[in-house]
């Protein structure tokens, strides 16, 4: 086992990422250049230069978001770039990603949004097709008031990639940026908001069903909503149960639903 100075090391790959390297645990370097541990300003770094770098590396990283795998991607690139290109593929395979030139467009679209749109993108693990729209604009930096005020809102994924693709659309299509810009902290009311100026026609057509789902003879503990889940919109049932009678018995209850859907059809 070979140690070197931590002064001594590059932290040229510091990629930011979310976890802290514990404190427990002796930072790693490769080749000159800590993989990990990069606050750390004395002390020891276990150096590991004679083993394959994805060894080290998925060692040190075994589970990154996508924003993570955003940053630390420029940096081996920056850093490494024979390296980068020789281990890419198996690099993002390991993180169940392909690499091709829409997911490098995507990670570098995402690196120049704001560091805290970022995180809150690994925070709900949000997919490479749902951070397409930020391909469609000229640059990120257009809309970066935007992706900040995202980050101050309570979304779900679905919510957050639904805000993002309508936002988009709506700017592209004309509508200032500050109109777009949400005035309240509930993030399905902005997402409505979003497919009201959409879709004027198919908002208030849902706007009539969710009244109207409200309404109807749910069992206790069962929430229902009615949803929108892109082009198509329909009910979001959640049921809580404690027992199989107890479920056996919502479930009869529930029977009585579609006659009120067939009514109001």
């Amino acid at each position: 086992m070979q140690l070197t100075p931590i002064l001594r090391c590059g932290s040229e790959l510091n990629f930011e990422p979310r976890q802290a390297w514990p404190e427990v645990l002796p930072p790693v370097s490769w080749r000159g250049q800590l993989l990990c541990g990069f606050g750390r300003m004395g002390g020891d770094a276990l150096d590991l230069g004679d083993k394959l770098f994805l060894d080290v590396w998925r060692a040190c990283h075994p589970h990154l978001g996508l924003a993570e795998l955003a940053r630390a991607r420029q940096r081996l690139e920056s850093v490494w770039p024979e390296l980068y290109l020789e281990v890419r593929y198996s690099f993002f395979s390991s993180y169940n990603l392909r690499w091709c030139d829409r997911l490098d467009q995507v990670l570098e679209a995402l690196n120049h949004a704001p560091f805290e749109f970022q995180n809150l993108v690994d925070e709900k693990s949000v997919s490479v097709r749902e951070l397409a729209p930020l391909l469609s604009v000229n640059s990120v930096d257009e809309i970066e008031p935007l992706l900040k005020a995202l980050t101050t809102l309570t979304l779900s994924r679905f919510e957050l990639s639904r805000a993002l693709e309508l936002a988009v659309e709506l700017y592209l299509m004309g509508r200032p940026l500050n109109d777009l810009l949400p005035t309240v902290n509930n993030g399905g009311l902005y997402v409505r908001r979003l497919e009201q100026w959409r879709k004027p026609e198919s908002s208030q057509a849902d706007e009539e069903w969710r009244r109207t789902v409200r309404n109807w003879p749910w069992p206790a503990q069962v929430k229902a909503e009615w949803q929108r889940f892109g082009d198509q919109a329909g009910l979001e049932v959640k049921i809580r149960t404690t027992s199989p009678a107890d479920f056996q018995k919502k479930l009869e209850n529930l029977l009585a639903i579609p006659d009120s859907w067939s009514c109001k059809s």
